[in-house]
């Protein structure tokens, strides 16, 4: 049986939850999760990393990470990516849910240390950190609470590259300008040195980050996910220039995410995303790891349905996912194999051991009703590993001799008891995971010859191919089994400074002037540019971080309603809505807007209604009040404000704020003072707006005459 589904170990506690995990250049994992103790608070700024070493399960700390001035800091929803020293750079962390710090650290393996390096320009919650060809690393996106206290996405790009930060201040080329940065975007490079965004907005990109970033997004009819906008959900890099997306999201009605999986092969003159065979579960909140045979392995997960925030992680009996399953790119099958003992959802991680087998830990350490921290029970301060199948069938094949580095192009030398036997060799990244992404995860097959007692191998060409790092190298036999992995350096001609060379001094000096952030100006410019009607719109999301912070797909769906022409790019988080410009002085076409937004955000959101403010002259038809038309606009009905009608939205509590008292009088007010104005005379009316067959409704919650 184990030959076919593989087998899970014993649980095993750990110190804390492994929101994060690294495998580092020394073979231990490197974890940290949101607070050391289950009794503290969600909102502690510190929380102490460990390591586990999977040889004998031994657990240690590490040293408290801090600022240059020795400030504690609290690395949870950070960003993380190996340099190609084998460091890892971390960015970010926590303040309070949305709200992220600038700290940038680097742990060094060899010493077991952290170091405070130069700061980021602003804070990011949620960010992503990509290793890229030249031995920098790109962070986007996370968000923080700006001066005033409103959540926005920090929308500069920043390259730390050589000990400083460059930011990419002039990407262009997006339709949306990325004011909609997505949470944790799912990137990858590709083999042009670009970078590609599969998710979790539904259109996909390339970025460009040299010669001041140029964002292109693949505008065939295929460069969207035929499956929209999905997140919480893994997508991996499993061979050169092609992507696989997994699950996910949130489908309308179910509250239940998607099986459906869709790939994509960036090589070709026009990718295009097409349909993978679909998973054997739905779900969201898990991960896919990269096996060394090249298949991807899927673990964890909800199958959603319902609970709280609209089944953002459906923990009810029965929604978890325990069994995991194996994606064959060969086949593109999917095959299930046995499962795990735990609950693995929100917060799980899943990384490839130098054996071949796979770590399972966290889970948990949330609000799941935006106010409370989760039960006791759903914080898994536990682990357990997986064998997969291929564990099963045979001898392992060995590795008794391999380099600790080589160049680009080169060929070196890989001693193996059964050459002959060796059918496959195998690159795989060092794995660094949180949030249902290895944010660097990739594979390459190398070329090789058998000999006497020994492979002559062929490294990668080019770092497009293979960016510069530490990388696990397996071998292959006939019948499919992996040996123990040796890790193996590739770095440039000119070597990246060594383990420790930079001193602490040059790393911790503040730039004059960081990168401003731009959303504040074009926000004012999109306000300035503005010609049409101003639309209110009502939005709630399963995300239970609120419409600030979780704002990239329902920016992308905005962007895509009829006669829209400008977004504000910083929705109102204490009312949950955003705000839009149409193009003309017509009213929106609100039947459609609802099936258009829909179309595109499956679930995940929710279009709640919209609100406008017109201005016009009062007329009186058979006892009702009407606002007249004028150019493109049509008469409009004035009826009073209803309970139900309110688009502001108190996210604590998942429900419509009520009218206020001079608020649910105002329709009375207005049909009282409509009396004593002239015939001509303007006025200022905002409400909730609805469309029928009879034509357009406004619900009068504000006036000025």
């Amino acid at each position: 049986m184990s030959a076919s589904k593989g087998e899970w170990g014993s649980v095993f506690d750990l110190p804390g939850v492994g929101i994060h995990a690294s495998v580092l250049p020394n073979g231990l994992v490197l974890m940290w999760g949101r607070r050391d103790k289950p009794t503290d608070g969600l909102d502690v700024h510190q929380c102490t990393p460990f390591l586990w070493n999977p040889k004998n399960g031994q657990v240690t700390k590490t040293p408290q990470p801090t600022l240059a001035d020795g400030t504690m800091v609290n690395l949870f929803c950070a960003g993380h990516a190996f340099l190609p020293d084998g460091r890892l750079l971390v960015v970010g962390g926590h303040l309070f849910d949305g709200d992220g710090v600038n700290q940038a650290s680097l742990y060094d393996s060899a010493t077991n240390m952290w170091t405070p390096i130069t700061r980021m320009n602003k804070g990011r919650w949620y960010p992503t950190a990509t290793a890229l060809p030249n031995g920098g690393v790109l962070v986007l996106a996370g968000s923080f609470r700006a001066d005033g206290g409103q959540i926005v996405m920090n929308d500069v790009l920043q390259v730390w590259d050589k000990g400083t930060w460059s930011p990419i201040i002039n990407a262009v080329g997006s339709p949306l300008n990325f004011n909609g940065l997505p949470l944790y975007p799912r990137m990858h490079v590709a083999s042009d040195g670009r970078v590609f965004m599969s998710g979790p907005l539904a259109q996909t990109y390339l970025l460009s980050t040299t010669g001041g970033g140029q964002w292109t997004p693949l505008d065939n009819p295929s460069g969207k996910r035929a499956n929209g906008f999905r997140d919480y959900c893994p997508a991996v890099m499993y061979d050169m220039d092609k992507v696989i997306y997994i699950g996910g999201g949130n489908d309308e009605g179910t509250h239940e995410p998607t099986a459906a999986a869709e790939v994509i092969d960036l090589s070709q003159g026009q990718p295009r995303w097409r349909a993978t065979q679909p998973m054997k579960f739905r779900r969201r909140q898990h991960n896919a790891t990269l096996l060394p045979d090249g298949t991807v392995l899927v673990t964890g997960g909800t199958r959603g349905g319902g609970g709280l925030n609209g089944g953002f992680n459906d923990l009810r009996p029965g929604r978890p996912v325990h069994a995991a399953e194996l994606w064959d790119p060969a086949t593109e099958v999917w095959t299930e194999l046995a499962a795990e003992a735990v609950d693995r959802c929100y917060h799980a991680t899943a990384v490839l051991l130098l054996d071949a087998t796979v770590l399972s830990a966290g889970g948990g350490e949330y609000r799941p009703d935006n106010v409370n921290a989760n039960g006791p029970k759903d914080s898994k301060r536990n682990a357990q590993v997986f064998f997969p199948p291929y564990l099963f069938k045979g001898d392992r094949p060995d590795i008794t001799a391999a380099p600790q580095s080589v160049g680009y192009g080169a060929t070196f030398e890989v001693g193996t008891s059964k050459p002959d036997e060796i059918t496959k060799v195998s690159w795989v990244r060092l794995s660094s995971v949180t949030h249902s992404f290895d944010q660097n995860q990739r594979i390459v097959f190398l070329r090789f010859q058998a000999g006497a007692g020994k492979l002559t191998v062929t490294a990668p060409q080019s770092a497009e191919v293979c960016p510069p790092g530490h990388y696990m190298m397996f071998v292959l036999n006939n019948k499919g089994v992996p040996s123990v992995a040796r890790i193996v350096r590739i770095q440039a001609a000119v070597a990246p400074a060594p383990l420790g060379a930079l001193a602490a001094s040059s790393e911790i000096s503040q730039p004059a002037t960081p990168a401003p952030v731009q959303i504040f100006a074009r926000r004012a410019a999109v306000v300035e540019a503005a010609k049409g009607t101003a639309v209110v719109i009502g939005i709630t999301g399963t995300c239970p971080y609120g419409i600030a912070a979780c704002w990239g797909g329902a920016y992308e769906a905005l962007s895509q309603l009829e006669g829209v022409d400008l977004i504000n790019p910083i929705p109102d988080a204490d009312d949950s809505t955003a705000e839009v410009f149409l193009k003309d002085e017509r009213l929106p076409a609100l039947g459609r807007w609802d099936e258009q937004f829909r179309s595109m955000v499956n679930g995940t959101y929710d279009l709640r209604g919209v609100e406008v403010t017109l201005r016009g002259v009062i007329e009186e038809r058979g006892g009702e009040l009407f606002l007249a038309g004028g150019g493109q606009r049509p008469p409009v009905h004035l009826v009073p404000l209803g309970a139900a009608d309110k688009v502001q939205w108190d996210h604590t509590i998942r429900e419509r704020k009520p009218p206020e008292e001079g608020e649910a009088l105002a329709y009375e007010k207005l049909a009282a003072a409509s009396k004593d104005v002239s015939a001509s005379h303007q006025v200022t009316i905002t409400g909730p707006l609805k469309q029928t067959d009879a034509g357009y409704g406004l619900h009068v919650r504000l006036f000025n005459v």
